[in-house]
């Protein structure tokens, strides 16, 4: 009878192992896999946080563009540069090596 109990034992012994490296398979991958998308994440929000910050500051280029739109500085430079306008009698150079 004693051979019998020790190979019980020992059978319990070895299952109970088995069961315990399963888990502990089981929270390993999990915690591996939830690493990788954490990581994902945090790449995500800075790249998120960059074109904050970057549609930040040409809103700020826009709110000054607003507040000098009334100015006659702003008004000829943008005759000058989108219409294409000039003063009068004013010589315009063209560079034709470009």
């Amino acid at each position: 009878m004693k051979k019998k109990e020790k190979k019980s034992k020992f059978r319990i012994f070895k299952i109970s192992n088995i069961i315990l490296i399963g888990i502990f398979c089981y929270f390993v991958t999990t915690f591996a896999e939830q690493q990788v998308s954490l990581n994902k994440y945090n790449s995500q929000i800075e790249s998120y946080e960059a074109q904050i910050k970057a549609k930040k500051e040409e809103l700020k280029l826009y709110i000054v563009d607003k507040e000098n739109e009334t100015s006659d500085e702003y008004v000829e430079k943008v005759a000058r540069e989108t219409l294409g306008l000039v003063k009068p009698y004013e010589r315009i150079y063209i560079d034709v090596s470009k």
